[in-house]
């Protein structure tokens, strides 16, 4: 099997079955997992007002330019989204009256000005290397107010601003997924049983998969959850969505729009190169182990692969922050694998190729699978959130180190949170905090 692929530019061409071959264990499970997860995204899509059929199309769109990632570009790290900076735009949304299911042109005028900012920031700062930077300079308690903000908005939604949306309708499901995906990825009792328990190993690889499974069962038993399932194919309404949503079918929003979503893409940029970093750190550290399979890891590289992505999904149908760098579970998965030797994985590509179904998301042209997981698309929304807000809380936590900057986080991350179109001022105070309240060396030095 050719590893090498076909160059074109910085990137490289790596064609399913040519130069990676398929491997059935992480295939199985991103068949399911891959499509649940990315549907999670269509409640979103609903809130703004898209149709489900329309939601489901735009999920496929940021599906296939996801599974572009490492197919197309070559990058070896698994993509998702942008996690963190969800619960944030969700909240934009929230504040300007338009996440409560009515279309409206404005509403995919700010998510285009989002994307095409977005686009060109990374774009930007990718080319003249700029990126990393800035982002080595920004101070520790901004950074992790930033995350911190992120990790309170998305608690705020789940628990009390949007409570019934995720919660109220479904209680029993939506907190037995909780329950059952917290602890498969936070608890460390569970992680240190799985050790030695090849049954419970096998659960956690699953990622969110089995809270998604006892969430459907519990939902049937209390009757919180029904289906009603059709045979048949469908083709995603693509086009559709394309009217709906595109600058080019809608019209390209005005300039106070991209003054307006400034501080969310600055945001956006900042949670995007913490991504990049953690996914070249993960294959560092597996690398020790693989000395056999040298990885490219070029930053500027990804930073164009990523623009070029938030490029064709800002004309096609902008739906930020659905194109980052990484998903850290399933990165992490099979980077685990990866390290078990060239007979468990000849190459990384083959598991990253395999887990994105060899880059065709073609679960989303199956009438029973988006019939059967449309009653737990909210609930994969939920767990989303609420697992990022965990995730985002230890990480920001883990970046304050001194009383100081925990109070710069603090203020920042209230600010960032609860500060709709006046966002921008939480990243301003906690700049400003950062030099009143922190000892300048430090900065310096973070």
């Amino acid at each position: 099997m050719n590893k090498n692929g076909i160059k074109w530019g910085p990137f490289t061409l790596r064609i399913p079955f040519i130069h990676t071959k398929l491997l059935t264990a992480e295939f199985l499970q991103g068949l399911v997992i891959s499509g649940a997860t990315a549907l999670a995204a269509a409640p979103v899509g609903m809130a703004l007002g898209l149709s489900l059929d329309e939601a489901i199309a735009a999920c496929f769109i940021a599906s296939f330019l996801i599974t572009s990632s490492p197919i197309i570009f070559g990058e070896p790290m698994a993509a998702g989204w942008i996690t963190p900076a969800l619960p944030l735009v969700i909240g934009f949304f929230m504040t300007k009256g338009m996440f409560n299911g009515v279309y409206q042109v404005e509403t995919f005028h700010y998510m285009s000005a989002m994307a095409i900012e977005f686009t060109l920031l990374v774009l930007i700062l990718g080319i003249t290397g700029i990126g990393k930077l800035i982002v080595e300079k920004v101070p520790n308690g901004l950074k992790s107010g930033i995350i911190l903000g992120a990790a309170l908005a998305a608690f705020y939604q789940i628990f009390f601003s949007d409570f019934e949306r995720y919660i109220g309708n479904a209680p029993v499901s939506m907190i037995s997924a909780l329950l059952i995906c917290t602890i498969t990825t936070f608890s460390e009792p569970f992680k240190r049983l799985a050790q030695n328990n090849k049954i419970l190993a096998l659960i956690g690889s699953l990622g969110l998969l089995p809270g998604f499974i006892v969430a459907a069962i519990v939902g049937y038993i209390t009757g919180e959850i029904s289906w009603s399932i059709e045979w048949g194919l469908a083709v995603p309404a693509v086009g559709d969505v394309y009217s709906q949503t595109s600058p080019l079918s809608i019209g390209f929003p005005p300039t106070e729009m991209y003054l307006e979503v400034l501080p969310l893409v600055i945001i956006g940029y900042l949670l995007l190169f913490g991504d990049f970093v953690t996914g070249i750190e993960v294959i560092k550290e597996g690398q020790e182990k693989r000395p056999d399979e040298i990885i490219d890891i070029d930053i500027n590289r990804s930073h164009n692969s990523v623009g070029i992505r938030n490029a064709i999904g800002a004309i096609v149908n902008p739906f930020f922050p659905t194109q980052g760098a990484l998903w850290t579970g399933v990165h992490v998965v099979v980077i685990e694998r990866w390290k078990q030797g060239k007979e468990a994985m000849d190459s990384l590509f083959d598991g990253i190729h395999s887990y994105y179904l060899m880059g065709i998301p073609f679960l989303f042209f199956v009438v029973p699978f988006i019939d059967v997981m449309e009653p737990l698309m909210i609930v994969a929304l939920g767990v989303t959130l609420i697992l990022t807000g965990l995730a985002c809380s230890y990480i920001a936590m883990s970046l304050a180190t001194k009383n100081s900057e925990k109070a710069v986080s603090l203020v920042t991350a209230v600010l960032i949170a609860f500060g709709g179109e006046y966002m921008w001022l939480g990243i301003l105070i906690g700049l400003l905090l950062s030099y009143a309240l922190v000892d300048n060396k430090d900065i310096e030095n973070g």
